[in-house]
Order: structure tokens, then sequence, then C-alpha cells
């Protein structure tokens, strides 16, 4: 690939957004089991059209560029483009973009006129759990409506606690990459919307919009097993730290 090549492919998200007439960016930053969903469902019924999808998510490292780009943005036409952003989703985009970490202006760059909505957990153990049950069991999301009990799963030290390590890694490196853009996104916490549902009011009023109903028509999947598994993960966490080497306590 010529340094031609690498410059066209790294503005090719600026310019497929002015190919499809999109002039603002709504980006929800997150990691897997945050409540982005329930969240972004309730935004997207609202007006913020695409924000209960993750719209980046079918982008591959090694995709053309182009086509792929136009084929996303052709799925919801209109000059705001809305969507839900996973760290995952994220990095294969800027690979395919040939934007490497220190490019993390340059990457943000490419939204115009963009507004980031960073949402977390603060409870990476219960999210780590549910990440690890909805990977096993298949089962992400799960309607209101829904009476279906939660699958039933063996409870796994490792596998858990690889999920708890993935997540809390990839909430570092958005706080990396907001801090390498020079980007102050608007900070929501999962647990603390669930108790006041007017945190998002000001970043809806920036695009015209308001939230009259915050009632998702999701199911919030956390159940008894869940909360029983979180208490054996962190026991077994305890006991297994038993052995911390404090050398560097000063003697």
């Amino acid at each position: 690939m010529t340094q031609s090549d690498i410059e066209q492919r790294q503005t090719a998200l600026m310019r497929a957004f002015g190919r499809h007439g999109v002039s603002r960016c709504a980006i929800m930053a997150s990691t897997f089991r945050s409540g982005s969903t329930w969240i972004g469902r309730i935004m997207d019924r609202h007006g913020l059209t695409g924000m209960k999808h993750e719209r980046m998510r079918q982008v591959a490292a090694q995709d053309h560029a182009d086509s792929r780009l136009d084929a996303v943005l052709s799925m919801q036409p209109g000059p705001v483009f809305a969507t839900r952003l996973m760290w995952a989703q994220r990095n294969r985009l800027a690979h395919m973009l040939r934007l490497p970490r220190l490019q993390s202006s340059a990457f943000a760059a490419q939204f115009p006129d963009a507004a980031w909505l960073w949402l977390r957990r603060r409870d990476v153990y219960a999210q780590g759990i549910s990440y690890w049950r909805a990977k096993v069991s298949g089962r992400w999301h799960a309607l209101s409506a829904s009476d279906d009990a939660e699958p039933q799963i063996p409870y796994d030290f490792a596998a858990i606690d690889l999920c708890v390590r993935d997540l809390v890694l990839q909430d570092r490196l958005w706080e990396d990459f907001f801090a390498l853009a020079g980007i102050a996104p608007l900070t929501v916490w999962y647990e603390e919307f669930l108790a006041d549902r007017t945190l998002l009011d000001g970043y809806m009023r920036h695009f015209g919009l308001v939230l009259h109903e915050t009632e998702s028509d999701m199911k919030i999947l956390g159940d008894a097993l869940s909360r029983d598994y979180r208490d054996r993960y962190l026991d077994e966490v305890f006991r297994r730290s038993k052995g911390l080497d404090d050398a560097g306590k000063a003697g």
C-alpha cells in the first residue's frame, strides 16, 4: 500500500459521512454488559435513531473501507449518525482506517461534530458475571415481556476472571483513547442512571430531543444466581490473594 493509499484510507470514514450527508454524530462508547443496549433503546425511541444498534459491529480490520462504510451508513440515512460503540469495534475500525493508538485524535476527527457519551458500570464484578453468562449461554438480551428464566450455568472461576479482566482492560483503553484524543465525554454510570433517569437529559437536548419516558423494553437480566456467583468469585479472589507479594512496601 502506497503512502497515498494510506492517506486515503485514513480519511475514509470522514469522506463516507460526507457522501451520506452526516453532519453530527452521537456516539455511546462502552463495554459489553454495561447496560448500553438497555439505555440505547430508550434513546433510540426518543429520536436518536441508531443508538440501539452497534452499527460498526460488522466492520472488520481487513475490509475495503469505502464499500463497508457505505453499507453501514446507508442502512439508516440522516444527518445524525448515532451508534453504540464497543471497544473491540472501535479498535477494528481504527485498524481498517490505518490509524494507530497515537493517532487517536485523527480517529476522533473522522466523526463530524461528535458528542461522546461514555457509559460505564461501577460494579465490574457483576458486569463480568453477566458477560460470562451471556457468552456461554448465547442469551444476550430479553424483552421485558419475556418470562423465560435465565440459563443455569455451572460456576467457572477462570472463565469469569478472564471476563472481568477483559472488561477492566477495555474500560482503561477507552480512558486512554479519550485522553489521547483530547475528548471530555459525558460519563454516565449505569447504576446511577437507574436511580436518576435525568442524567441523559443534557445529552439529548444537545440534539434537540427530550426523554419523556425512560422505561426500557428490555429486561434487566441480573438474578439471584448472578449475585451468588459474584460473592463466590470475590471470595475466591480473596483467598487467592493471600500470597500477593508486598515487596514494594517500605520495610
